[in-house]
């Protein structure tokens, strides 16, 4: 009976004491802190696990330029004409939530099946004699300059394949610009969303769509075009 008392007092004793700490690490542990200081925290309870806390933002953007190249593929538009985009950007990070950029784009043409179809059809008429023939009038683009205005409105951290911590930005922007086209300048306007990864430091790389109008001309007149701009880049933060 006493053997029994004593085991009980001993197992009372054994909670009252483990309690406060209890208590101390989960207050601890709620605490917000840096990156660090919560890595230290966690080991403290578990030092044989691998463990990695994302809390602040690791890369700082406040009046840090960024430049980069871009590959864009070009939807919609001008049915017989298929364009793709090799760009050229440089952003002005103000903060981590407002950037200023400008972006040089030269542009890559090609027929489409269809428009390919329609000059064979003509070329056919032409040499059986036929007069009445048309060939389709394509105004093409060649280069655009465009300013923008990016507002990074989310932000988070992903784990890289256990290789390192990736945090990334998803921000929209809006913009306008020049369009060169074989016709002449045109004035053209832009809006879209992206996300931006900041790899490292001075690594980033950004996936972006957008849409963009402007005016060509054709022999029937000015007519609106209404694209979609879809860009996969990579770039330096300076």
């Amino acid at each position: 009976m006493k053997t029994t008392l004593l085991k009980g007092l001993f197992a009372l004793l054994a909670i009252t004491t483990a309690a406060p700490a209890f208590a101390s690490v989960s207050n601890d542990l709620e605490t917000l802190g840096t990156n660090a200081e919560s890595v230290r925290r966690a080991n403290k309870l578990e030092s044989r696990s691998k463990i990695a806390i994302v809390q602040n933002r690791s890369v700082d953007r406040h009046w840090r330029l960024e430049l980069g190249t871009n590959y864009g593929a070009v939807a919609a538009g001008d049915s017989y004409l298929s364009t793709q985009n090799l760009s050229f950007d440089a952003d002005l990070h103000v903060s981590p939530k407002f950037s200023l950029g400008v972006r040089y784009a030269k542009a890559f043409n090609e027929l489409t099946a269809e428009g390919k179809s329609q000059f064979d059809i003509a070329r056919n008429m032409k040499n059986n004699g036929q007069l009445d023939y048309r060939i389709p009038d394509i105004d093409y683009p060649e280069s655009s300059v465009i300013g923008v205005i990016n507002w990074y409105m989310l932000y988070g951290k992903i784990n890289f394949f256990d290789v390192s911590v990736v945090q990334f930005d998803i921000y929209s922007l809006a913009g306008a610009g020049t369009m060169q086209l074989s016709s002449g300048s045109t004035p053209t306007y832009t809006a879209g969303a992206g996300i931006g990864f900041w790899i490292s430091n001075h690594v980033t790389s950004r996936i972006e769509a957008r849409y963009q109008t402007y005016q060509d001309q054709v022999y029937t007149g000015s007519r609106n075009l209404n694209l979609f701009v879809a860009n996969l880049g990579l770039g330096v933060l300076l």
